[in-house]
């Protein structure tokens, strides 16, 4: 192993491999003649059939009556069992140690320090996670020196500039004696201070004028109002904690009686995530134009905004599609917030499923659809963190509970008085507090087609295992 590991392949690696058609009882004694062996490579010829741990084989024939099943049997009866995994996770050999512990602990709890598969160089290889932890450790402790070496330079440095202080003030004394020299200097100063500081006003003001005229233009990308359709109405309101900010929404009808809805949230705050959003929103909404799935939609932004990303900031956001016939929201939550879905019962639920990766970070991310049935009467609300983490003055948050407090006592009331209520309850609640992150807020109530009742109530119901059975009650 090399002295400064960086990749996998500089690490220790196993390449003890066994063959399918192994004696069980055989490859329990190369474990028992060799115990820092952490697993074998499993073969059928030349092809890799998985990986088995030392950990799974010796918890299997642990097992009542596992040993007298399986000692005298081939190793290609434990596949059934899952004691082979036989879809390991798979690594090339110049794989960065810290993606390699990162990827190794994303998998499930129990998998977590199962040994990894190194494919490259001299044919698959086995690594344990352990190893790679420890190794990364080391990586840390370095930088930990390192750090501690730039605060002693600091340190130096800092006792170098009290010296020049020192000397300064001595030069201050010599000029104080000469207090003709010194008014007219202070005189001189003060006029250029005074000319500055106007320049610097005429300056601000020149960009106070700009950061208006980018926060009039924000707004006007936003819709002011939902397209208009019998089958569905709503209402969305936005405020950037700053001049301008990186929240936005959009809706927009597209074919057959369908309409899209979008609420996203740019990390940052000012400028650059205005400008941010500005890309972010024109992406999605022509990928949304063309027709495309909301996973997939969401997918081919990723790469976009991945590639025009100097700043590596990201944007979490909600794309769903009302389908107002059938009542069918499917959408894909990329690291937002899930949508609060507001029955005509007055009951409050929201998605169980974990949302998907955020958009603007991770190459060749998985982005998967969801979706929730809505009847006629029924509604949505989405919001950006910006509503739970609104702050009074004691720096208590908002937070989730008063936000369904507040859905509980509007009643049947409309949405969009519902949305009115939230920032009167927001604006009271911070009591003059500038706000932390922007607020955006969207409802959306489903309405029905009159000539699509038949149809929707034909259509999968919440619970029924189609769609909706992803949905766990709040209220």
């Amino acid at each position: 192993m090399r002295s400064d590991p960086r990749v996998l392949g500089d690490l220790l690696l196993w390449s003890e491999r066994v063959d399918v058609g192994d004696l069980t009882g055989d490859v329990e004694k190369r474990f028992t003649r060799d115990p820092s062996l952490p697993g074998c490579v499993v073969c059928k010829g030349d092809t890799v059939i998985g990986v088995l741990s030392r950990k799974q084989l010796f918890a299997a024939l642990s097992k009542p009556f596992s040993r007298d099943l399986f000692i005298r049997r081939p190793l290609e009866s434990l596949v059934d069992i899952d004691v082979i995994d036989t879809r390991p996770l798979r690594l090339p050999v110049n794989t960065d140690i810290s993606i390699a512990v990162d990827q190794a602990l994303s998998r499930d709890t129990a998998m977590h320090f199962e040994p990894v598969l190194v494919e490259g160089g001299q044919g698959p290889k086995l690594i344990e996670v352990d190893v790679m932890l420890r190794t990364q450790s080391g990586i840390l402790k370095q930088a930990i020196r390192t750090k501690d070496d730039l605060i002693d330079q600091v340190q130096r440095s800092a006792q170098e500039l009290r010296t020049t202080l020192e000397s300064l003030e001595k030069t201050r004394d010599r000029l104080l004696q000469s207090e003709e020299r010194l008014e007219a200097e202070v005189e001189r100063r003060t006029l250029e201070l005074a000319k500055t500081n106007a320049e610097l006003i005429q300056k601000q003001n020149q960009i106070d004028e700009e950061l208006t005229a980018a926060r009039s233009l924000q707004q006007s990308i936003l819709p002011d109002a939902f397209p208009d359709h019998e089958g569905y109405s709503g209402k969305a309101f936005m405020r950037a904690a700053r001049m301008i900010g990186g929240d936005f929404y959009d809706v927009f009808p597209l074919e057959k009686d369908r309409v899209g809805v979008m609420v996203a949230d740019v990390s940052g705050k000012g400028v650059p995530a205005a400008l941010f959003m500005v890309l972010a929103r024109t992406v999605l909404q022509d990928l949304a134009l063309r027709g495309h799935s909301p996973g997939e939609c969401v997918r081919r932004a990723n790469e976009h905004l991945i590639a025009r990303n100097p700043l590596w900031l990201f944007v979490t956001v909600i794309y769903g599609i009302l389908d107002v016939r059938t009542g069918v929201f499917t959408f894909c939550n990329a690291g937002h917030i899930m949508p609060y879905v507001l029955r005509a019962n007055g009951a409050v639920e929201v998605v169980s499923e974990r949302a998907s990766p955020l958009v603007g970070l991770i190459e060749q991310a998985r982005f998967c659809d969801l979706k929730i049935v809505l009847e006629p009467g029924d509604g949505l609300m989405m919001v950006t963190d910006g509503v739970g983490e609104c702050f009074n003055r004691d720096g208590e948050a908002f937070g989730e509970t008063r936000l369904l407090d507040l859905i509980a006592a509007a009643g049947s009331r409309p949405l969009e008085s519902l949305l009115d209520d939230l920032v009167t309850a927001l604006d009271r609640f911070s009591d003059g507090i500038a706000a932390s992150d922007d607020v955006t807020v969207l409802v959306l109530k489903h309405q029905g087609l009159a000539d699509s009742v038949s149809r929707v109530n034909q259509g999968p119901r919440p619970g029924d295992g189609a769609v909706g059975s992803q949905l766990r009650r709040l209220r």
